[in-house]
């Protein structure tokens, strides 16, 4: 097995901890929103609630898809490994 292998997991593996972080940052600014605003601009912040939310959306999307590449690189490694084992 090449290290070029390995190079490959441990850059999906940053990139998977870089959206999980992204989508937390996200989730503590959505929960420290004032629930109304004193200035009256509710239509700005429903629209930046929205784009929030898509964005949301969108980060959890790409961290399932980094996951499930992920999941599926290690179980290759994993399959090759038990071979040389075999043999």
């Amino acid at each position: 097995m090449s290290t070029r292998g390995i190079a490959k997991a441990s850059r999906v593996d940053r990139a998977v901890e870089r959206l999980e972080a992204a989508v937390s940052r996200l989730d503590e600014a959505f929960a420290a929103l004032p629930a109304t605003n004193p200035d009256g601009e509710g239509a700005a912040d429903d629209a930046a609630l929205g784009a929030l939310r898509d964005e949301n959306a969108e980060l959890r999307a790409l961290n399932r898809t980094a996951a499930e590449r992920l999941g599926a690189a290690i179980e290759r490694l994993q399959g090759l490994l038990d071979r040389k084992a075999e043999a």
